[in-house]
């Protein structure tokens, strides 16, 4: 059975450094400030900073639910209500808590990876607020993308390369 320990430390961690971030930006952002921006990086929409961090905070909260929301209503419902492959198999007696054990791992680590990605682009947003005027770092974002979309492959492949084997 995987352990959750890891990823569930590092989220917490995360959600440290997100109110750390909060804190730190609240202070030094104009009131009114960038909250989309255009592919050459500047500022297309505005917001207010309490519009803004409450955006934050929202993200927060979704990464949250997603992490440990799903994997929580995912054991809770029958396993006709559930679409894996092979359910018969995965989600039979002698191995559904396995099969649930895994899942709430791999959920975990994948809020991980949505959580430091969603705080890495807020810190972008932050910095490109600070500058006359408000201009983002495209290439820190496209790599930042790059790297999370990447993730969410190899994530979902081994998922998929999980479940989908014939038992034999």
């Amino acid at each position: 059975m995987p352990n959750t320990r890891l990823p569930n430390s590092i989220f917490f961690a995360l959600v440290v450094v997100a109110a750390v971030q909060l804190n730190y930006y609240a202070q030094l952002l104009p009131e009114i400030v960038g909250s989309h921006f255009d592919t050459s990086g500047f500022a297309s929409a505005w917001q207010t900073k309490v519009a803004f961090f409450t955006v934050e905070l929202t993200v927060i909260v979704v990464a949250t639910i997603v992490s440990f929301g799903i994997p929580r209503l995912i054991a809770a419902m029958p396993a006709s209500a559930i679409n894996l492959p092979n359910k018969d198999f995965w989600l039979s007696p002698e191995r559904r808590e396995d099969t649930i054990c895994f899942l709430r791992a791999q959920m975990a680590w994948f809020g991980c990876a949505l959580l430091a990605f969603l705080l890495l682009v807020m810190e972008l947003v932050f910095r490109a607020n600070l500058r006359k005027p408000p201009r983002l770092n495209t290439a820190a974002f496209v790599l930042a993308l790059l790297l999370f979309v990447a993730f969410s492959a190899l994530w979902s492949i081994r998922l998929v390369l999980r479940f989908s084997r014939a038992p034999e």
